[in-house]
């Protein structure tokens, strides 16, 4: 039979050659790289910044011998499209403020509701206590990460309740206190992650402080008179409807002697509820930028010359001023976080975020 004679190897078709492959790949990846960076990147670069209100519920912590601040707050919205399709819409976070050089150590996310309350309670060596419309919160110092909340929290379980009010601290003791559904009041040590029943007089002493349907208290943030380093000052209307208010010192027979001579327009004393913050010989003043200004801003001012040393400008009026270790003072001013440390005035950007979040 006649059979067809075996083709010649230099006349078969060749397959293709990876080289070849290769050649058609890269260009296509190139190319969807470059769509990938000019579609985010551009996206990224159009977009506003998303909105950022400091919660006033802040406190101090110490980490590793120095002292921290711990700052909630909640960051609504989102920049660009990368962040949109990876990130929620409406989060409620917490950062690590270090106070000495005004940078965020670590930054975690809490919460994605619109609506969410978060304060800290407390703060042990190891832990942080937080109490939330979710119940209670506990966060490792170090790096943020949730330990427990709500049901997982040991001792509370399935009894736990959903709102911020049925947490407190007990600073004496040193202990967090939680009404749990059953209306017992139990306890946890601080640097302790385990509830257990709280004795009869603490119990009494504490069932009628919280409650599920509570109010959160607001200290108040600026008076028009202090007490400061043990003595009183005031911000008193210039005479002759000059505009401002000067520092005055008030004596113990009544008389106001002047601090400075300088005006501040729309002056109040920053305080902590009746006492002037600021740092040993110093006080805070919120007042107008200008007399043609009315934007907010912040002066640190020594009693002993009323000339400022510092002064920022704030998005809002202050909410909150906690005073800390070593005459610190952290400020809450709606997306202003500012930290008093000495004769300084620390602006400290709270809720920045890159391409990628």
């Amino acid at each position: 039979m006649y059979q067809n004679p075996p083709r010649h190897p230099a006349l078969a078709p060749a397959p293709p050659s990876t080289p070849a492959r290769r050649r058609r790949v890269v260009p296509l990846l190139l190319f969807l790289t470059l769509f990938a960076g000019v579609f985010f990147g551009g996206s990224y670069a159009q977009a506003s910044d998303p909105d950022v209100r400091i919660r006033p519920g802040m406190a101090f912590a110490s980490l590793d011998g120095r002292p921290v601040v711990l700052v909630p707050y909640e960051r609504h919205g989102v920049r660009g499209m990368f962040q949109l399709l990876t990130q929620d819409m409406f989060q409620t976070r917490l950062a690590a403020v270090d106070p000495a050089s005004g940078s965020v150590l670590w930054d975690t996310q809490l919460s994605d509701e619109l609506i969410w309350d978060v304060s800290v309670l407390a703060t042990g060596s190891e832990y942080a206590y937080l109490a939330t419309d979710s119940g209670l919160v506990v966060v490792g110092l170090a790096d943020g990460t949730v330990v427990a909340e709500g049901a997982g929290v040991r001792g509370l379980g399935e009894k736990y309740l959903a709102a911020a009010s049925a947490y407190g601290y007990d600073p004496a003791a040193r202990r967090v206190l939680a009404l749990n559904a059953a209306g017992e009041v139990l306890t946890i040590g601080v640097d302790r992650l385990a509830a257990v029943r709280a004795d009869a007089q603490t119990a009494a002493a504490w069932s009628a402080r919280l409650s599920l349907d509570g109010t959160t208290t607001t200290t108040q943030a600026t008076s028009q008179e202090a007490t400061a380093g043990g003595e009183r000052f005031a911000l008193r209307d210039l005479p002759f409807g000059t505009p401002g208010t000067m520092l005055v010192r008030l004596g113990a027979d009544g008389r106001e002697s002047p601090v400075g001579g300088l005006a501040f327009v729309g002056g109040e004393l920053v305080v902590d509820g009746t006492t002037a913050v600021g740092g040993p010989g110093l006080v805070m003043v919120e007042h107008h930028r200008s007399a043609n200004d009315g934007g907010a801003a912040l002066s640190l001012v020594p009693v002993a010359t009323g000339q400022p040393t510092a002064t920022v400008d704030l998005a809002a009026q202050v909410e909150r001023a906690l005073p800390g270790p070593d005459g610190l003072v952290a400020i809450a001013a709606r997306s202003d976080f500012v930290v008093a440390r000495g004769d300084e005035l620390i602006h400290v950007t709270v809720g920045e975020s890159g391409l990628f979040g």
